[in-house]
């Protein structure tokens, strides 16, 4: 890796803090008026009924899936748009950035292929389809579109509980490596080191 030294978990979390900040700012910018009111209405609706709920009642747990499911329909809009700012903040911006995204810059890490290259867009492109969940939020938006109610909440919540395993691996891997690479660091062969001398 050169006279680099990898990034710590330290920076590369509150790098990730910093460009969640800006991403979720950004989409309340782009959605704050699509479909507000049916959302809030169905939140509340949930987080009411949560508060009763009875998981060993049958027809409340049919009852909560109707609601769950009716709440990600509603979602789809707002779920495409954040796939569309996830993708042009993660891949395309920290590509054509050199492999840094704002906080990555402000906390002086960056996204690097081996023997510290230039990181290429397809790896990016693989990283932040598990550590950013593009893949499981694609495959989520299609599931919607296709799927009965019972596969699409049995599909998601597989889909979910993956990518949580993914996110605690990898985690795990930032942490404790002597390198630092997490899982999807692994998978397409980056490092993310540090420039601070």
């Amino acid at each position: 890796m050169g006279d680099y030294m990898n990034a710590t978990f330290v920076q590369r979390f509150f790098a990730y803090i910093i460009d969640i900040l800006i991403v979720v700012i950004l989409l309340n910018l782009v959605t704050f008026n699509i479909n507000v009111d049916k959302l809030n209405d169905l939140n509340s609706e949930i987080t009411n009924y949560l508060a009763e709920y009875d998981p060993t009642n049958v027809e409340e747990v049919e009852k909560l899936m109707d609601l769950q499911y009716q709440y990600e329909k509603e979602s789809v809009p707002v779920n495409v748009i954040s796939l569309v700012i996830i993708f042009g903040y993660f891949v395309c911006f920290q590509f054509f950035n050199k492999g840094q995204t704002i906080g990555k810059k402000l906390l002086k890490i960056r996204t690097v292929a081996s023997d510290n290259k230039k990181i290429a867009f397809w790896q990016i492109f693989v990283r932040s389809l598990f550590i950013h969940q593009i893949l499981v939020n694609t495959i989520s938006l299609i599931l919607i579109a296709v799927c009965p109610k019972n596969i699409f909440i049995q599909a998601y919540s597989i889909l979910t509980l993956l990518q949580s395993v993914f996110i605690i691996i990898t985690m795990l891997f930032v942490l404790y490596r002597k390198d630092k690479r997490g899982l999807h660091d692994l998978i397409v062969n980056s490092y993310v080191i540090s420039e601070r001398g």
